[in-house]
């Protein structure tokens, strides 16, 4: 991709909920920025962001179908993301959309034809593999400081249960919650998942089931050189936001805990004392967030390449749906994509 600086960028935020806020301000303090506008289905919402982050608002439609702007930040509903990404790209404009790319793997593939052609300007928002845990667990790895991975284990779970209510129309705990760690899988193994099986259940809370849901699932999955991958998602613990990633290999295994304070801990008669983790992703990720939008809006304004892209984001929705397959089958499925299909999706991108 032909590299060309481009200065003072013109930035549109698709979507205007807690999320489109958090990315809002971290827009802000880019450098190379000239203006924000702000948009989103509710008018009375865009113009209220708009205003308190001193950017300018347009309506939707309006915005959707500009050809002025540089850049999009899609911080939508999920079931939105991929016409709202088709309606974009024909502009040119590079986009930055949250996870997960779509809520089934059928109208992602529906949509394929238009969105590869840009793949390398599509930035998805796996924002854990820019944590400063997680980069300095990769670079280890990549050092060969464990040897090659042999078992992987990822822990996430939330501190507090979603409500049955907001689950309506939800895309669920493997496509909303443990995308994330299917992301994580593949960029910690550099590897493809080529079998997997999940166990789900609605064990927090029954009603979630009513609704077509579960809340707490144990995916096993073996990577295409034999790595053994377990996954633990829960939307509910009584002691905070627990995230943790463990790598196991020849030379030992590299650990990412749960950051608590105090950094010195007290210990005496009734136990070891410490403070408690985060409660919540905002507490948890808020560095991570602002480094992978500043990564992004970086590779706009270089006009170079964005990772994670739009096949890793087609990859973890693919794990994601296989997931969601076995759970309801209780079985082994693969997950291996068809070879003249992930050969089409990985070839080489022009511009």
């Amino acid at each position: 991709m032909t590299t060309v600086e481009k200065r003072g960028l013109s930035v549109c935020l698709v979507g205007c909920g807690g999320m489109g806020r958090l990315h809002g301000e971290s827009i802000l303090r880019h450098s190379n920025l000239s203006g924000l506008s702000i948009c989103d289905v509710d008018p009375s919402r865009a113009r209220k962001l708009a205003g308190e982050l001193g950017a300018e608002w347009l309506p939707l439609t309006e915005a959707l179908s500009s050809s002025t702007f540089d850049a999009y930040f899609v911080v939508t509903p999920a079931a939105a993301h991929v016409e709202q990404l088709v309606r974009i790209v024909p502009s040119g404009a590079y986009v930055f959309c949250e996870k997960p790319l779509g809520v089934d793997m059928a109208s992602i593939d529906a949509a394929m034809p238009v969105l590869r052609p840009f793949a390398d300007r599509i930035q998805m928002g796996f924002n854990r593999r820019f944590d400063p845990h997680m980069a300095a667990l990769k670079q280890r790895i990549q050092a060969g400081d464990i040897g090659e991975i042999e078992q992987l284990r990822i822990v996430s779970r939330d501190f507090s249960a979603p409500s049955v209510e907001s689950l309506v129309g939800s895309a669920g705990l493997l496509f909303e919650t443990a995308i994330h760690d299917f992301d994580l899988t593949r960029w910690l193994l550099d590897d493809e998942i080529c079998e997997l099986v999940c166990l789900g259940d609605a064990l927090i809370n029954p009603r979630f089931a009513s609704v077509g849901h579960i809340d707490t699932a144990t995916t096993t999955m073996r990577a295409t050189r034999g790595q053994q991958v377990v996954i633990q998602n829960s939307w509910r613990t009584s002691y905070g936001y627990d995230q943790r990633v463990e790598a196991f290999g020849a030379g030992g295994r590299l650990t990412v805990s749960n950051p608590a304070d105090p950094l010195v801990l007290h210990e005496n008669a009734a136990g070891l004392h410490r403070g408690p983790i985060s409660t919540d992703w905002f507490a948890r990720y808020p560095e991570a967030y602002f480094i992978q939008d500043t990564a992004f809006l970086d590779a706009v304004s270089s006009c170079k390449a964005v990772r994670p892209n739009l096949i890793d984001g087609y990859m973890a929705s693919h794990i994601a749906q296989r997931a969601s397959e076995s759970q309801s089958a209780g079985s082994l499925v693969s997950c291996e994509i068809h070879v003249g299909k992930f050969a089409q999706m990985h070839q080489p991108l022009h511009d």
